[in-house]
């Protein structure tokens, strides 16, 4: 039987979410990172996307590229709605679809569920 090994839910994709989930890197977990977006965005230089100094290409790169090779890492363009303290020890996250669709999923110590409303 393989050892189930533990699981971290990093909650958007900006710098503390991306810099967590490479710091995990050669830890023993699976991370589940959820954004809304696709893209790590590099907002201190967005002026320059106005100002025609530099393309939007240059300051943002999507999530999986960035991340692909970690591979305890999953990529899910989703939006958290509540983190939910059951018993100790338990953590509950109720994450919906980033576009709105009836798309409900829970990650819990050990287990994931999906339901499609």
């Amino acid at each position: 039987m393989e050892k189930q090994l533990p699981r971290v839910l990093v909650i958007g994709g900006g710098f503390g979410g991306l810099w967590a989930t490479r710091a995990l890197a050669s830890a023993p977990v699976r991370i589940t990172l959820v954004d809304r977006s696709n893209h790590h965005l590099f907002q201190p230089l967005l002026y320059q996307v106005a100002t025609a100094g530099l393309s939007a290409p240059d300051i943002a790169a999507p999530l999986r590229h960035i991340l692909r090779k970690q591979r305890n890492v999953t990529v899910r363009m989703d939006e958290a709605v509540a983190i939910e303290a059951r018993a100790p020890g338990q953590r509950h996250a109720r994450i919906i679809g980033g576009a709105g669709t009836p798309h409900s999923a829970t990650q819990e110590c050990g287990r994931q569920e999906s339901a499609q409303a």
